[in-house]
């Protein structure tokens, strides 16, 4: 096989004496070149080496100069001695009340419901081999919670809570013609009026999004009547509670009586009925002990309350189907063949865009478009990843949230008169630009709705948020840019850019409490129209926005890039009654309180030695008593003899209340406010009232001097009276409070001499 070699090539450099004499890279000039030239390949693997080793090196020295930093750097105060909640080993999710008084804990076999203060179980609900593994809570009215879990076999379930009592409403996974229905997310509106779950069919592999709408009206008046039968069961219990009582101390009485008496007993008679008293006696007493200690297997479980709820068994009114929503289908070319007939299935004026599935593509154009790119990039195009591949990897999912009336929804869609109730649902699927608007108000037989609004963005949803009032949403893009929207004035706040070389991985509108007010002058009443926005980027930098008129353009960095990857961050929830203090947990495991508005540390809470956190992505927690206890499962073992290992996993409690680094925010008087720019009529009319009333001395001062120039006027006026008439009708001005002119345009109209006059008739 012959071999070609290219002519006139030297793999060695050049001799000595052909070398230039003003070469600078010759030794013989400059003597710390000792070395030869080296040639090709392998100068380049120097010089690759050489680089690779200063980089490494201005490594180190960047981390060697952090390390005094880090030193004098004071680190927060440690609390690591928890209490441990008994009976709550096997807790496999825990959620608190809005109101922060119950608290709601996941079982292997069912749900519990505790009160948070004190952890003493008050209702239990069983079910086996049902493993709660997500629990959120909504309060529905002052005295009841609507509670939607889901298990370990991807079943939701929707409960209701009042009276210390668990009632179970209805399984949510309805199944189509036998398939199996499984549901990846589950969740409700502020106050349980909507439920919304993402199904996925196990036959077809297809997903879909539904709304089911509570009965309210229904509910209100069922809760109602089994808070009677309950308290009417209450007050029986407390009487037969009594009537026990009151035997009790009858046999005890009679006990005592019993051995008072002469004690004849060497002369009684075997058959004497003294030994059956005794022996009746201590029966009940047994007896009586078992009633009031109750079953040991259900120890957690108040006894009077789970007979209660299980006596009634009241079955709710379950919710009915309002919408259901299917992902958006690829796109495909247009089906008619001639472009007339293609036009006029699109709008003619262009100005609806919908989902870009109206268009006047062929399927040649298509083809066309794919041919040229293959050939442009036939080098590249064998590195992307094939359509089966994605499909594989890619699982569509859908984000939601529940919103109350805005002016983002078209005319007639929105309610009249219910301005805190949702009105319309907002949605985007994984992988997708679009956010999508339906609206829950209409009323068709037919639950699968076309899309009312169609927001589209120039690159990928990859997150998104709503405030608590739902009067501002938040959409985070693949290309790091976050897009504000305020719905109740259907304006756009502002598009934000933290961190371009990321993605945006989290949202969260931060309690409107923390935003300064500002002091207007108009409108007289206070409001809010802005507040802290928290966002949290893939590479776990963290960013603090304003959302205020004037969005700033450089928002306060809280958190950089982390060096080491166990100082990796992820936010879990704001303390409720401290809403500067967010939760945080690192991915060694390590759980903080940080400051938001400043970045800093304040407290760390550390399990004892022998346990650690679940998850540090996805870990057990809840807050209680408004922020005063935090309740954190922790997994540990401890080996036996026999090199058998005992589970001694269970959930502690924090008393952040106690702790002294905590009192300065305790301290601080926080003005509960709502995120909407104008209160209601009539508090905007009481203001202005309050206004008039605050401005009478104003309009005193204004009335006294309108009199004192009263008799400069007149004296003006009797000037001109005095002056010849003319045939020229004139118009005199006279200045006044009300309304002032300037001189010189007020003597263009004075009244002209005599001899102006004469001069021009």
């Amino acid at each position: 096989m012959p071999v070609y070699i290219r002519k006139n090539l030297s793999y060695t450099p050049p001799s000595i004496a052909r070398m230039s004499d003003e070469d600078d890279d010759d030794y013989l000039q400059d003597p710390d070149q000792m070395r030869d030239i080296l040639p090709q390949p392998y100068r380049m693997i120097n010089k690759v080496l050489d680089k690779l080793l200063e980089d490494v090196w201005d490594i180190l020295e960047s981390k060697e100069n952090k390390r005094p930093g880090e030193k004098r750097k004071p680190k927060p105060p440690k609390y690591d001695k928890p209490s441990k909640a008994p009976l709550l080993g096997q807790a496999t999710a825990l959620a608190s009340s809005p109101d922060g008084k119950y608290l709601f804990a996941g079982l292997p076999n069912g749900l519990v419901a505790l009160d948070a203060l004190n952890q003493q179980s008050l209702s239990q609900w069983e079910e086996d081999s049902a493993e709660i593994t997500s629990i959120l809570t909504y309060a529905f009215s002052p005295t009841a919670y609507v509670l939607v879990t889901l298990d370990d076999m991807a079943v939701a379930r929707l409960f209701l809570f009042t009276c210390d009592c668990l009632f179970f409403v209805k399984v949510m996974n309805d199944s189509e013609g036998g398939a199996k229905m499984l549901a990846s997310r589950c969740e409700a509106s502020l106050e349980g009026d909507y439920v919304g779950i993402v199904f996925e069919n196990t036959s077809t592999k297809e997903v879909t999004f539904e709304t089911h709408k509570v009965p309210r009206e229904a509910w209100v008046g069922e809760i109602e009547a089994v808070e009677a039968k309950i308290q009417k069961e209450k007050e029986q219990q407390e009487k037969e509670q009594k009537e026990r009582e009151e035997r009790e101390k009858e046999l005890n009485k009679t006990e005592e009586n019993t051995e008072e008496l002469p004690a004849p007993t060497e002369i009684a008679d075997p058959c004497t009925e003294e030994p059956a008293k005794e022996q009746t006696v201590s029966f009940l007493v047994d007896a009586l002990d078992e009633t009031e200690k109750g079953d040991s297997s259900r120890a957690p479980t108040d006894p009077s309350a789970s007979m209660i709820a299980e006596k009634i068994a009241h079955k709710f009114t379950p919710p009915t189907l309002v919408l259901r929503v299917r992902p958006p289908v690829p796109y495909v070319a247009n089906p008619p063949s001639s472009a007339f007939s293609a036009t006029q299935k699109v709008d003619a004026t262009g100005a609806v865009l919908g989902m870009g599935q109206t268009h006047i593509m062929s399927a040649a154009h298509l083809e066309s478009r794919d041919a040229t790119f293959q050939h442009m990039h036939a080098g590249l195009v064998k590195y992307m990843t094939k359509d089966e591949d994605k499909k594989d990897e890619d699982v569509m999912t859908a984000t939601f949230h529940f919103m109350n009336p805005g002016r983002t929804l078209l005319t007639g869609l929105e309610p009249v008169g219910q301005t805190d109730r949702p009105s319309c649902v907002a949605l985007w699927w994984k992988g997708t630009n679009h956010l999508l608007q339906f609206s829950l108000l209409k009323v068709s037989k037919e639950v699968e709705h076309k899309v009312d609004v169609v927001w589209p963005f120039s690159s990928k949803i990859t997150c998104s948020a709503v405030s608590t009032c739902t009067s501002h949403i938040a959409v985070g893009l693949d290309n790091g840019n976050v897009t504000v929207w305020d719905r109740y004035m259907g304006l756009q706040r502002g598009v934000l850019n933290m961190n371009s070389k990321s993605t945006v991985q989290m949202l969260r509108f931060l309690d409107p409490a923390l935003y300064p007010s500002s002091s207007m002058d108009y409108p007289p009443y206070p409001q809010r129209t802005a507040t802290y926005m928290l966002a949290q980027y893939a590479d776990s930098s963290q960013y603090l926005c304003d959302i205020g008129q004037a969005t700033q353009d450089h928002p306060m960095s809280i958190s950089d890039r982390p060096d080491k990857d166990d100082d990796v961050e992820t936010l879990l929830e704001s303390v409720p009654d401290i809403p500067e203090l967010c939760l945080m947990v690192q991915k060694d495991g390590n759980l903080y309180l940080k400051d938001i508005q400043t970045g800093v540390e304040v407290c760390q809470l550390a399990l004892p030695n022998t346990h650690q956190i679940m998850s540090p992505w996805e870990p057990v927690v809840a807050f209680g008593g408004r922020g005063q206890l935090l309740f954190v499962k922790g997994s540990g073992e401890e080996a036996g003899e026999a090199e058998e290992s005992t589970d001694t996993s269970g959930v502690f409690v924090f008393t952040l209340r106690s702790y002294p680094t905590l009192d300065r925010y305790w301290n601080r008087l926080r003005t509960p406010t709502q995120l909407l720019v104008h209160p209601t009529i009539d508090t905007r009319l009481d203001a202005l009232m309050k206004e008039r009333l605050a401005q009478q001395a104003l309009r005193k001062q204004r009335l006294q001097m309108r009199w004192g120039m009263l008799r400069s006027d007149l004296a003006v006026i009797q000037n001109a009276k005095e002056v010849v008439a003319n045939t020229v009708t004139r118009q005199f001005l006279t200045p006044s409070s009300d309304r002032s002119l300037p001189e010189d345009v007020l003597g263009k109209f004075a009244p002209q001499s005599q001899t102006s006059l004469d001069k021009n008739p």
